[in-house]
């Protein structure tokens, strides 16, 4: 990366760590307040993101799956990534490469591939189209892999158009994206650690409401709350205690949409990748921190969580990021990906 485009994102991410600590700090201070005068699950544009907020990260899965299917290595190629990794293990020379052997294993390892990363586009198409579909229409899971399936095949067809040099400069960013999603997995053991309850499951069990997103719970209920379990972020939360003959959650701290959000982070990535629209890598960074920020308010305004807990899973999301970035960019520098010129 460029010296320009190196500012560019240092800048970006130390706004953002800034803008989302100081958040944080008021959040200690103010987080019960805040929401009890947001809160309003009735509103459309709340309701709205809680369907859809998660996207960047379900839609993440097929495209990443679909280049690494249209950009996968043959036998040869991975075992150099290997040697290069791992030295003491040697790469195929020239008449190994020649051999039936040789054949028949990346025939194999080549089916493998395929199978694999086709198998993952569809899982991925599945993840995005069932989990936003299921809000507008009950279907069975065999009907949502069928739709899915559909699809990925549609969508590869497509791809399988794209110049290989564009792929081959898309295959980091998807191993990021797939880096990324994998660190995602601990995004459930952080929330169970922190264990703080949900700002709306408190409304609504004071209330004997068991739904904590049912119809009736809205704003005119906070004022006969019970809010004596709430906690702050640094504090062990409440999460599995009984209110009102109901047993909260925990899952409160930090905020898996904002996380999922942060997949967004990806966006400026993309752009600064080629060179006839990089200049745009600085609205790409103002839009992807944007849709961030104003994912974590209708977090709030649902009463899903409290302001410390979108801006700690705003940091956590960039922090997923900046780590699977790095993992790459150090195997670049030592020469270990690519395996192509891009």
């Amino acid at each position: 990366m460029k010296t320009k485009q190196s500012k560019i994102y240092t800048s970006f991410i130390v706004f953002y760590f800034l803008f989302f600590a100081a958040f944080v700090v008021i959040g200690s201070l103010y987080d019960l307040k805040l929401n009890q005068e947001l809160f309003n699950p009735t509103n459309p544009i709340a309701r709205f993101f809680e369907i859809w907020g998660e996207v960047p990260r379900f839609a993440m899965w097929a495209p990443a799956a679909t280049v690494l299917l249209l950009t996968r290595h043959n036998l040869a190629e991975c075992l150099e990534i290997i040697h290069r990794l791992f030295p003491f293990i040697p790469a195929l020379s020239e008449n190994a490469v020649k051999s039936k052997a040789y054949k028949f294993f990346n025939f194999i390892v080549n089916a493998i591939e395929i199978i694999g990363f086709t198998v993952l586009a569809v899982l991925g198409w599945d993840k995005v189209i069932r989990n936003v579909g299921k809000y507008y229409v009950d279907l069975s899971k065999g009907v949502w892999y069928i739709i899915s399936g559909v699809v990925a095949i549609i969508f590869i067809a497509i791809c399988s158009r794209i110049p290989k040099k564009v792929l081959n400069k898309l295959e980091p960013l998807a191993l990021i994206g797939i880096l990324i999603g994998i660190f995602f997995c601990f995004e459930s053991p952080i929330k169970g650690i922190a264990n703080r309850v949900r700002f709306r499951e408190m409304v609504a069990f004071s209330s004997g409401i068991e739904d904590a997103k049912a119809a009736e719970v809205t704003s005119a209920l906070v004022g006969t709350s019970d809010f004596s379990l709430f906690t702050s972020w640094y504090q062990k939360g409440n999460g599995g205690a009984m209110l009102n003959g109901f047993e909260l959650g925990g899952g409160s701290c930090p905020s898996g949409h904002v996380i999922s959000g942060c997949f967004s982070l990806l966006f400026p990535l993309l752009v600064s990748r080629f060179e006839k629209i990089k200049k745009f890598t600085v609205p790409a960074c103002i839009i992807s921190f944007i849709y961030i920020a104003f994912l974590g308010f209708t977090r709030m305004v649902r009463g899903a969580h409290f302001l410390s807990d979108i801006s700690l899973g705003a940091i956590v999301g960039m922090l997923f990021f900046l780590v699977a970035f790095g993992a790459l960019k150090l195997l670049e520098k030592k020469n270990i990906l690519p395996t192509r010129d891009i």
